[in-house]
């Protein structure tokens, strides 16, 4: 993997240009001439704050909740209602949280109206959440009053649709390190995203916390040794990117080394070989403190069909960690993961 230099719109920051992005993306050239021709048709990074927002308060513990949201179906509104209503939590209000959303999409006059002649253009997936009110990622983070990185990752549909789709974090507390990581191409782009949040315990003692969040390419990746091939392949460069760190000469700490800041990765890894995956065997070794996962599926399908397709992995050391499927998909056609991480005092 390289640090990549920003070079195309799709490379740069609204609505603050200055705001740093690091890139991070595949060494082969193969893979970047790819990618590049797929990052034309979408518009910038979105990194946004809300105005006015405060210094985090005391946070015992941190609600990461991780999402296929499924381009509009998922009610992301209806999910953070009921987090702060705290019927996910035995009744206790949830005030801090973060959300690591796949297949969210941005709709608008950033994405550009001219991309050039024969530019990939996906299929439009074009659904809408139960109350029937469709919101892309920017608006919602505006009405909730959250932190956005946003990173699209292919278009969504023809040039006629001001719409691109990708991953994105939204969060109560402030995000620093961002950093974006184009994955090996397969199928389809994917870029996974990753960045810092911090804040104290009650007794005072500080932490940080890395997220990452991740969309791997799909069963349909049938080129360089088929879709397992794929995944391994974008898994071992999502950990070597995770691990080396967007820059080693100013973030030591993303670095593999005993000072390694602690990490949850979530995302949807499109895992249709089950627990035997050769993607998944990379990400337990690389994340040795993820707790035994159960076997509940996480996307439901048309005639009934299901799958584990949504994980979360945990690197460092906590007072507690617990994840769990949230009881319903909230519009979506995967089930939300609900990881909650307590902080050592």
């Amino acid at each position: 993997m390289i640090v990549r230099p920003v070079a195309a719109s799709c490379h740069q920051v609204v609505p603050d240009r200055a705001r740093a992005v690091t890139w991070v993306a595949p060494g082969d050239a193969r893979d970047l001439e790819r990618l590049v021709e797929w990052c034309r048709t979408v518009g910038p990074v979105i990194a946004e704050s809300p105005d006015g927002a405060l210094p985090p308060a005391i946070v015992e513990s941190l609600a990461v909740v991780t999402w296929n949201v499924h381009v509009g179906g998922g009610d992301i509104a209806d999910v953070v209602a009921r987090l702060r209503r705290g019927e996910f939590s035995q009744g206790r209000a949830v005030t801090h949280f973060v959300l690591l959303l796949q297949e969210a999409y941005r709709e608008g006059s950033n994405v550009p109206a001219d991309v050039p002649a024969g530019s990939p253009m996906p299929r439009p997936i074009v659904e809408r959440p139960p109350n029937g009110v469709r919101r892309d990622i920017r608006s919602l983070a505006r009405s909730e009053r959250l932190h956005v990185l946003y990173a699209p990752a292919m278009r969504n549909g023809a040039i006629a649709v001001s719409e691109d789709r990708g991953t994105a974090i939204l969060s109560t507390l402030p995000l620093a390190d961002l950093q974006v990581i184009e994955l090996p191409f397969e199928r389809q782009r994917r870029v996974a995203l990753a960045a810092t949040v911090a804040g104290e315990t009650s007794p005072g003692a500080p932490w940080q916390l890395r997220l990452a969040n991740v969309q791997l390419d799909t069963s349909l990746a049938l080129t360089r040794g088929g879709p397992f091939v794929a995944r391994r392949r974008q898994a071992e460069a999502l950990v070597e990117a995770l691990e080396g760190g967007p820059d080693p000469s100013v973030s030591g700490e993303l670095r593999g080394t005993s000072d390694a800041l602690p990490l949850v990765l979530g995302g949807d890894f499109n895992t249709w070989l089950g627990p035997r995956e050769p993607a998944l065997e990379v990400l337990r070794r690389a994340f040795p403190e993820t707790p035994r996962a159960g076997n509940a599926s996480t996307w439901r399908g048309p005639l009934g069909a299901h799958a584990v397709l949504d994980h979360v992995f945990v690197r460092g050391r906590f007072r507690s960690v617990t994840t769990r499927r949230l009881p319903g998909r909230f519009g979506s056609d995967h089930y939300p993961l609900l990881t909650i991480v307590g902080f050592r005092s």
